[in-house]
């Protein structure tokens, strides 16, 4: 799991002049005001809380074990719902020097700003401070981890998630918050709203202006128990939107690909003088792992994990990994492959293109698994797989296009008319053609009032269809990719 992380009680010795005075860990809003340019999201974890919480799922697997407790700002990309860049710190057990990180993490040592700093090959910078307590800046940028190595800082930051920052308390295991002020223009929304299931009959312009006025979004789940509670923070009232705002969201995340079964168990109240919705319920751990993979959390439990570790004499000669090392690594990272898989194969989907979706995502959870010290045979393996499902998820998208293109092509030629007018008014009236002339056709072109869902029919059977080949073909991958590492190794996989 990777973190981003910024400085600890150590106070840099100058280099971070808002660090200076520090003699603990630093708050989220030390964070947020140490940030070389302004953030629009941070993330904050009890990991030892959330270890206990996810005890038996894939994401308790991906937690480091010395990982006390992580603050994380960033930049996230609201398109794709990644992080352009990420600063933080994480508070571990036990640190070590940048020399034994580097030779773990197969990544050198560097000198910045008079500070040793180790770049790592999953293209990010980590630097361990005093007190147990190791930064990460993201990306590999050394220009940007000058900028956040140096004294000054111009950076503006929001209001938002500071209000957020100063509500964050240990009764929280997860706590997530993104500024969304400003973000989204009324005459964008109308066009997107007018198409949403859920908000048909209402008030669209009144509702895209309240959409327009969102604030920001924060997500907390509770240290004791997976329960989740979700504020949805507006400059004014949403008074058209409350009502259908439970519906509303569910179309939302069912749109962005993220799957959350229990939001039907959720209770929803307007609070704050009606400016802020309140969802509150049950969470899953694999909707938690969701959340936590907007930002690069999933993609370094082994840097993290080896920052921790204690200088040892080497169990093989210099330059060599002890075999062993690659076998459990090697089974670690089919561990996780086969988790993913199953999660592809368990994910309810409401169509294809859902699916589709899904499954792109799956794909690249695999191509930013670590891959250090992993045997190149099943490095090669989960590349495949990965190839596979974005493959299967590009196939699904462009058989959901071409059933679109044939709806529209025979809907071609009829004048006036088409599938779509004939459903709403010739259907009605008994009649199957789209017009006048010859046996009821206006030019002789038919039109058939079922060929927008026949030909939305077909395109989910054939999708479906090639879903199921491809999980067959998984499944018989995994079991042979099993045998031939258990035989390699000598130890079950």
């Amino acid at each position: 799991m990777r973190f981003s992380w910024l400085t600890g009680s150590m106070c840099l010795v100058g280099s971070l002049a808002v660090v200076q005075g520090w003699c603990a860990e630093p708050s989220m809003l030390d964070v947020l005001r140490s940030c070389p340019k302004t953030a629009n999201a941070i993330v904050q974890g009890d990991m030892v809380a959330l270890r206990k919480l996810t005890l038996g799922s894939p994401l308790h697997e991906d937690l480091p074990g010395n990982v006390v407790r992580v603050r994380i700002a960033a930049e996230l990309d609201l398109e794709s719902f990644q992080p352009d860049w990420e600063i933080g710190y994480a508070a571990v057990e036990k640190t070590s020097t940048a020399e034994s990180i580097a030779q773990r993490e197969g990544g050198y040592v560097d000198t910045l700003q008079g500070r040793s700093i180790v770049w790592t090959p999953n293209e990010m910078y980590l630097v361990p401070l005093a007190d147990n307590v190791v930064s990460i800046v993201r990306p590999a940028d050394r220009k940007f981890v000058g900028q956040w190595l140096k004294k000054d800082r111009s950076n503006v930051i929001s209001s938002y998630l500071q209000q957020v920052a100063g509500r964050l308390t240990d009764r929280q295991s997860v706590s997530i918050a993104v500024d969304l002020e400003d973000v989204v223009s009324v005459g964008v929304l109308n066009e997107k709203l007018a198409r949403s299931k859920s908000l048909q009959g209402k008030n669209i312009e009144a509702i895209a202006k309240s959409l327009s006025l969102v604030q920001g979004i924060s997500i907390s789940v509770a240290s004791d128990s997976l329960e989740a509670t979700v504020l949805i923070d507006f400059l004014s009232a949403p008074t058209e939107l409350t009502p259908v705002a439970k519906a509303f969201f569910a179309e939302v995340l069912t749109a962005r690909g993220m799957q959350l079964d229990e939001f039907s168990q959720w209770k929803m109240n307007a609070v704050s003088e009606g400016k802020t919705l309140s969802f509150t319920g049950p969470i899953a751990s694999e909707t938690l792992d969701d959340l936590l993979g907007m930002f690069t959390v999933h993609r370094a439990s082994r840097g993290v994990s080896n920052v921790t570790k204690t200088d040892s004499p080497a169990a093989a000669p210099a330059g060599q990994t002890s075999p062993s090392v690659v076998a459990e690594n090697t089974r670690d990272y089919f561990r996780k492959v086969i988790n993913i898989v199953h999660r592809v194969r368990d994910y309810s989907a409401n169509n294809t293109g859902e699916r589709a979706q899904w499954n792109g995502n799956m794909a690249n959870r695999i191509d930013e698994m670590p891959t250090l010290e992993v045997d190149p045979q099943m490095v090669m393996f989960g590349a495949e797989v990965a190839k596979s499902l974005r493959s299967n998820s590009m196939s699904m998208q462009l058989t959901n296009i071409s059933q679109g293109a044939a709806a529209v092509a025979a809907d071609a030629g009829t004048g006036a008319f088409s599938t779509a007018t004939a459903v709403g008014t010739m259907a009605g009236m008994g009649y199957g053609y789209g017009g006048y002339g010859n046996y009821g056709s206006y030019g002789g072109n038919f039109v058939d009032p079922n060929s927008p869902v026949k030909y939305y029919r077909m395109g989910q059977a054939q999708g479906n269809t090639s879903f199921k080949e491809l999980m067959a073909r998984l499944e018989q991958s995994l079991a042979d990719m099993r045998r031939t590492m258990t035989e390699k190794y000598k130890i079950q996989f």
